[in-house]
């Protein structure tokens, strides 16, 4: 098993990247917009590929594009599927970034109106319902809770992540890696409790996104290529460290930041 760490340089890259394209963001409105709008596809994109390895990603752009054959589900119901959860997705986030303009804090309304929202149209009798079974996660050796324990494994955590979320002000280093701190423990405390009895990971990775919305931040498209190492970081965590998923997510913002940087290069020319 492994996961990456970065270097001491690199994190110093990261951090100041990351405060460069804030200042360029906030210059150019319109390049911030776009930028945002990109990477939500992207996101949606990568999101459903990690879970779904049936359909290629060339597949997915062309199904979150609206392009092809009008009605996927002639194709395949599988194929159909994923055109209505790809959509749910991308939806899903635009909904994320209007509840982080309100600083809203995380709650289990939140988590449950995510999974609603990416299956209502494809499997409507479980969007936004709790499992009723016990289940195993793959490649994990943690076992989730007992449906009976959902609710309360959830709430357990929630209230101290968003004392942390709201009491964060970004303005150096240390708050900004703060900020990726908080959304490995949301990350992780939604994938290990496993609500749902299908996205979880949907979820999971949305529900991270939201901590960095929240705090202005540009998306971490954590991209299929590095599928086997994020879900390395994954199983090596616990809730009592969550530092290897923040470690991966650390360098999978690196590589996001790094793709967008020469867009903004554009705007400034």
């Amino acid at each position: 098993m492994s996961y990456v760490v970065l270097t001491e340089k690199e994190r110093d890259e990261l951090v100041e990247l990351y405060f460069q394209l804030k200042t360029l963001g906030e210059r150019y409105p319109l390049a911030h917009e776009e930028t945002m709008e990109a990477l939500r596809c992207l996101k949606a994109i990568h999101s459903n590929a990690i879970e779904d390895s049936k359909v290629d990603r060339i597949f997915l752009q062309l199904l979150l594009h609206g392009s092809g054959v009008a009605d996927k589900s002639r194709i395949s119901r599988h194929y159909g599927n994923a055109s209505l959860e790809l959509r749910g997705q991308e939806g899903v986030l635009r909904w994320l970034e209007s509840e982080a303009r309100k600083r809203e804090p995380l709650s289990l309304f939140m988590i449950r109106e995510m999974h609603r929202q990416i299956f209502a149209e494809s499997v409507p009798g479980m969007a936004g319902t709790f499992r009723t079974g016990d289940v195993r996660i793959s490649r994990m050796s943690h076992r989730p809770p007992p449906p009976r324990k959902i609710t309360e494994a959830l709430q357990q955590h929630i209230d101290g992540i968003n004392e942390s979320l709201l009491g964060i002000h970004v303005d150096a280093k240390d708050s900004f890696l703060e900020v990726l701190k908080v959304s490995a423990r949301v990350h992780y405390l939604v994938a290990s409790v496993h609500p749902f009895e299908d996205g979880n990971g949907r979820v999971a990775r949305a529900a991270g996104d939201y901590i960095m919305l929240v705090h202005g931040f540009y998306y971490d498209v954590i991209m299929t290529d590095y599928r086997n190492i994020y879900l390395d970081a994954l199983e090596a965590s616990t809730w009592a460290d969550t530092s290897p998923l923040f470690h991966f997510l650390e360098y999978s913002y690196l590589e996001t930041l790094k793709r967008i940087s020469g867009f903004f290069r554009l705007a400034e020319h």
